[in-house]
């Protein structure tokens, strides 16, 4: 009897083995895609190879189920710290989180700077006429940054300036609109809009400075636990971009649906954001010591905050 149950034990096992194998794969023997949660602060263009990469199955065809999840950027660092995201694409919020000491950080960069552009109302015609006016700005955000940096390459001081704490464009827009504030600066398409309706461009980041604000983002764990699910990631956004970059008569009538505008502004969108994409993904480093300055640590080693190893990988890789 003993040695009859010896026997059977390893049919068992082989039985087991065999039936529980398959709950990792699906029909035709292909493996499961991939989970990932992925952090954005809003459904904006700012936003757009994220959006457009699970649209268009860029995510799909690198292996990955992506779930997009509109968080405010003061959660993030501790979701991912938690483990309730996998990676962000605000390039700033995660390099703020790795110079204050938590374990994350950049792996791409997807955009030189900020669209952030300094709309005022028709009125004003200079950064000088805006002595004495509301200028609305998320304060100490991206926007806040480009707002001041503009006033001050002009000679204006931001004390001679009001500045008050409002949302972001979408919010921001109506207040210009309906004369609550004298200017504010705007991202993609709001400031493509507002010129349009005849209010008055002072200035944009794309003019004077490089800035990182959209990459990906991630924890030291999972860069060193699941290194190529990492790369996969920025695979996906390689392609993207390229997309973006190169396929115009696809991607305005996209930009269209899926954010609402009409053709003139998408065609519009389309090409500021061409002219600002990075298309190899490479972290710049200017891009990054912009951010260091901002949070007062301007000699921060940019190994720190950053990890340029995964992208070069991907590159050579792909050579």
């Amino acid at each position: 009897m003993n040695a009859r149950f010896f026997l059977i034990i390893p049919t068992i096992f082989s039985f087991l083995l065999l039936t529980l194998t398959p709950a990792r794969t699906v029909i035709g023997g292909e493996r499961a895609p991939e989970k990932v949660r992925i952090a954005v602060s809003s459904k904006s263009l700012g936003f757009l190879d994220t959006w457009a990469a699970k649209e268009r199955g860029f995510y799909r065809k690198q292996g990955l189920d992506a779930e997009i999840i509109a968080m405010r950027p003061p959660l993030t660092i501790g979701a991912i710290q938690a483990g309730e995201i996998d990676y962000a694409f605000g390039a700033s919020t995660i390099l703020r989180g790795s110079i204050s000491g938590a374990p994350v950080r950049l792996v791409s960069l997807a955009l030189r700077t900020s669209f952030h552009t300094l709309v005022a109302r028709p009125q004003i015609k200079s950064l000088a006429d805006l002595k004495g006016k509301t200028i609305a700005v998320t304060i100490g955000a991206a926007d806040d940054f480009v707002a001041r940096h503009l006033l001050r390459r002009a000679g204006v001081d931001s004390r001679e300036v009001n500045f008050v704490n409002v949302g972001g464009s979408d919010t921001r827009f109506p207040a210009l609109h309906g004369g609550q504030i004298d200017a504010t600066p705007l991202s993609l398409p709001f400031f493509v809009i507002a010129k349009r309706q005849g209010f008055t461009l002072l200035g944009s980041a794309a003019d004077v400075i490089d800035m990182a604000t959209v990459g990906i983002g991630t924890s030291i764990r999972k860069i060193q636990q699941e290194r190529e699910q990492v790369k996969k990631m920025i695979r996906v956004q390689l392609d993207t971009l390229r997309w973006i970059k190169h396929q115009k008569s696809e991607v305005v009538p996209f930009l269209q649906k899926f954010f609402g505008l009409d053709e003139a502004v998408a065609a519009e969108s389309h090409a500021i954001y061409s002219r600002l994409l990075i298309e190899d993904a490479r972290p710049l480093p200017e891009a990054i010591k912009t951010v260091l300055d901002q949070q007062g640590k301007p000699d921060l080693p940019l190994d720190r905050v950053v990890d340029s190893t995964l992208v070069e990988e991907v590159l050579r890789e792909r050579r």
